[in-house]
């Protein structure tokens, strides 16, 4: 894969990219397959299955192939049956389609290890390699619609869509799909990556159809009681640094058995932090497994980059306020490596920093 390029050259792929996609996505029928990142998320599935949708309704064979399964919250999703999980049983199916594809699409994430275990079969695809995504530092593909001022990736295949004069084209499933990603990526309209644009679009997807009410209880609404105990817990073991004005939370793989632990149970714990008065910086450490690396995600209010932290010490990104990353350490040696950190960050924690725009 080539190395990433400057962000000049970024936004002239981008105008690229467009012309070149529109002439091929108006021509002859293309076998096309989608890509989320693994442990996908509302805007990672949200966005897909809008694109999956939209293709299919302008005449290509299109599959969507997620590299892990995703939360149960997000299935209800239209056409969400369609989704391939990879896996030892469809394993066969996925190394053709990818081998036979004409396009592969990269949706909602920018660098090949963060579809893992797929990312082998990407790397030696001959397919021509399609980005769309809205995260920091993208790798060059063949072609790239990126943009990381985009609040959620569903924006920008919102935009996508609407640039290829198919505004018509969204009915109410595909609104359905990207309001889900939007809603889901912004904390529904809450974060700063939140502009008058983002309103517009969410106002044009309403037009459409989209059921405000069911989405946000479908996503938000329903839980288990096994959850709901889960997230008690986990709050009670909520821990405090004042000096540093953190908020973080350790999760080890015996909680998530005692819990009944299921994927997505987990959605938004972290945010809890950053709801405390003077916290700017909330983290959660999951050890999903006894042996194996731990999951982390960073939540920042203000001018923290989280994205710069995760990168600098936990083998990750994403966005400014919002990363996630992994450790190869135990829980204890991680949780460990995070506070002794920390205190060369005190200068910039200390300050005021929250700022809303």
């Amino acid at each position: 894969m080539r190395q990433k390029s400057s962000k000049k050259g970024i936004m002239n792929k981008i105008k690229i990219c467009f012309d070149d996609l529109r002439k091929v996505l108006r021509g002859s029928q293309k076998r096309i397959t989608l890509v989320p990142h693994k442990n996908p998320d509302g805007d990672a599935i949200g966005s897909s299955l809008g694109m999956f949708l939209y293709l299919k309704k302008i005449g290509h064979d299109v599959c969507l192939i997620s590299p892990t399964d995703y939360p149960e919250f997000l299935k209800w999703l239209p056409s969400s049956e369609e989704i391939i999980l990879f896996s030892k049983d469809t394993k066969t199916f996925v190394e053709i389609r990818i081998e036979h594809s004409d396009y592969l699409f990269i949706i909602d994430f920018n660098v090949l290890s963060r579809m893992a275990p797929l990312d082998p079969l990407l790397h030696t695809a001959q397919a021509i390699k399609v980005l769309i995504d809205h995260h920091i530092d993208p790798m060059l593909f063949d072609l790239i619609f990126s943009d990381p001022i985009a609040p959620a990736t569903a924006v920008l295949i919102f935009k996508f869509i609407e640039q290829m004069g198919h505004l018509d084209y969204i009915d109410q499933q595909i609104a359905t799909c990207l309001y889900t990603g939007i809603v889901t990526d912004t904390g529904s309209f809450r974060f700063p990556s939140v502009t008058p644009e983002t309103h517009r679009i969410a106002a044009k997807l309403l037009e459409k159809g989209v059921d405000i009410a069911y989405i946000n209880t479908r996503l938000y609404g329903i839980h288990s009681e096994h959850r709901m105990n889960f997230l008690g817990k986990t709050l009670q073991n909520l821990k405090i640094l004042p000096t540093y004005r953190t908020a973080y939370m350790v999760i080890s793989a015996s909680n998530l058995s005692t819990y009944q632990y299921r994927r997505g149970d987990t959605e938004g714990f972290v945010n809890y932090g950053l709801d405390i008065k003077d916290i700017v910086f909330s983290v959660i450490f999951i050890e999903e497994f006894e042996e194996g690396p731990i999951r982390i995600s960073f939540r920042s209010r203000g001018d923290f980059d989280v994205n710069a932290f995760a990168k600098d010490h936990f083998q990750g990104g994403g966005h400014k306020n919002a990363a996630g990353g992994k450790s190869d350490g135990n829980l204890t040696e991680t949780t460990q490596l995070f506070l002794d950190i920390l205190p060369s960050y005190e200068h910039i924690l200390s300050k005021d920093i929250i700022s809303y725009r």
